[in-house]
């Protein structure tokens, strides 16, 4: 390991992709593989351990952890190193939670490595970023910041009365968006819109 090579930690279950990802940061010169976990929690405890210069996690891990997930903790422990989230789902969903947290990324797995490999520099640099098109509208559907909450706290298996509850608003106001996104969807049920904004990659498939 070189004196001016990031370490980096990866964090995913995917072990044919976690070894390809560390075979091509070995080649760089910059960046060097210093472990890699399989799921959130072992993940977590080997930022710990090792407190790399950069994490970078798969949005879906085991037991239901999500990238974002693993963010938080890492932030809460006092990590402060940039991650970066590799995701397989296009869904505004995935960005908009990356958004809301300090020097997190966000990747497409379609990315070829290289591309990702430029983004951790990137993000090394204080520059985080996603790739073009994450999280872009899907034509034909345009859906409302509020409508794209509730149809992925509904694909969540939360109902009405529970998310109206998480977003201190009225039932009725509930109620009315799933109305509008029925409609939108082309639905005749919250189970045929929740399929039919998976398929366009407007929500994360339900694990």
């Amino acid at each position: 390991m070189g004196h001016d090579e990031a370490t980096v930690v990866v964090i995913d279950d995917q072990v044919s992709y976690a070894e390809a990802f560390g075979l091509a940061l070995s080649t760089t010169g910059d960046l060097s593989l210093a472990g890699r976990a399989s799921d959130g929690e072992s993940g977590v405890e080997l930022c710990l351990s090792l407190r790399p210069d950069i994490v970078v996690t798969d949005y879906r891990l085991p037991s239901g952890d999500t990238g974002i997930d693993v963010a938080k903790r890492l932030r809460a422990a006092g990590v402060e190193a940039p991650i970066a989230i590799l995701t397989g789902f296009v869904a505004p969903q995935v960005t908009r939670e990356a958004k809301n947290m300090q020097d997190v990324s966000v990747f497409s797995k379609d990315l070829p490595i290289v591309d990702v490999v430029n983004g951790l520099r990137a993000a090394l640099a204080g520059k985080p970023t996603s790739p073009s098109g994450l999280g872009s509208a899907t034509p034909g559907v345009i859906l409302s910041a509020g409508e794209l909450e509730v149809i992925e706290m509904l694909a969540q298996g939360l109902n009405a009365t529970q998310i109206a509850e998480q977003l201190h608003l009225s039932l009725h106001t509930i109620r009315s968006r799933i109305k509008h996104l029925l409609r939108k969807l082309n639905a005749s049920s919250q189970l045929e819109a929740i399929a039919t904004a998976t398929r366009l990659g407007l929500v994360v498939p339900p694990t």
